[in-house]
């Protein structure tokens, strides 16, 4: 045993036949531990290149992670910009459709005001509906991300809704505006269309052509002195002051009208005038106060009008 363990190894070395020999003496227990270094170090430097192996293949996923998650990035950006841009291109139509709905209810409220019935119960209101995207990214980094909201599809729902409005609503707004003019002149007609009480009171002598020799052009409506006149529609004023047996006396012309004619009425027996030759009235507006002036057996207005300069029966026009 102990020869065993002194027993050694001899190297030689030399470079060519005439060079000098070199010789190295190993022991057994050196060669043995040289043995063991040798394995430990092959031992880590194997464990080594095999954790740099493991390592670059972590290093490479991480890398196709982070591309992975670059492009859905990109791709949601894209997507997000092509909602704005819808979501532009939709607002601009809901903007123009309501330009649209705006006469609807300009038309709506002057049938209301002209019948007193009918039209909308509320405001019409173009649909709006929430138009933010929250999209999320997948968890899963190894699929490729789609946009795919319910957000997109809403936006070209109403995109394409919008659309098929707006192809007829051109011809909607021509119809429309042929109908507002044609409501807008309706009412200036109404307004300079005598078709009112002009004052409170009792009718005491009515309309005649002829009778008895003479002639009653108007109606006769008796109350108190100071009681308010008020002209029957709109129009100018074309004469105002005293006019012998009519007494203080006030003729309003109020022009075309309904009915294809043009009308002017008059107020006679005046006690009080408020207004003057060229000022322009409003159905309903004051005018003066009822008296007993002029040929007059008692405080009363004496009231006309005239159709086209003839008088006719004014009954005929009060509600």
């Amino acid at each position: 045993m102990e020869e065993k363990r002194n027993k050694s190894f001899t190297f030689l070395f030399f470079s060519d036949a005439k060079s000098r020999v070199r010789k190295v003496k190993i022991s057994h227990n050196t060669l043995r531990l040289l043995f063991v270094v040798f394995i430990i170090i092959l031992a880590f430097a194997v464990i080594l290149v095999s954790d740099l192996f493991v390592t670059r293949q972590k290093l490479n996923e991480k890398i196709a992670e982070l591309e992975r998650v670059e492009y859905k990035v990109n791709y949601k950006e894209v997507e997000l910009a092509n909602l704005a841009k819808k979501t532009k291109e939709i607002e601009t139509k809901t903007k123009m459709l309501e330009s649209y709905m705006e006469e609807v209810e300009v038309l709506d409220q002057m049938v209301r005001d002209i019948t007193g019935e009918g039209g909308y119960v509320k405001e019409v209101a173009i649909y709006t509906t929430d138009l933010s995207s929250d999209v999320e990214l997948e968890e899963d980094p190894n699929e490729v991300y789609y946009y795919t909201s319910d957000q997109e599809q809403g936006l070209d729902d109403i995109d394409a809704l919008l659309d098929n409005l707006l192809a007829v609503a051109p011809e909607l707004s021509d119809v429309l505006s042929r109908d507002k003019q044609d409501m807008e002149d309706h009412i200036y007609l109404k307004e300079h269309t005598p078709d009112m009480w002009p004052t409170w009171g009792r009718i005491t002598s009515r309309f005649w052509a002829w009778r008895g020799g003479h002639r009653h052009k108007g109606l006769d409506i008796a109350y108190n002195v100071g009681t308010n006149i008020q002209t029957t529609a709109s129009g100018v004023v074309i004469y105002s002051g005293w006019h012998g047996s009519y007494g203080r006396k006030v003729v309003i012309y109020h022009g075309p009208g309904l009915y294809d004619a043009s009308y002017s009425t008059v107020y006679a027996h005046l006690s009080k005038i408020y207004v003057e030759v060229g000022d322009e009235v409003s159905k309903g507006d004051i005018i003066a106060t009822m008296g007993n002036t002029g040929n007059s057996t008692g405080p009363h207005l004496h009231y006309e009008v005239l159709v086209d300069g003839v008088p006719n029966n004014p009954e005929g026009f009060l509600p």
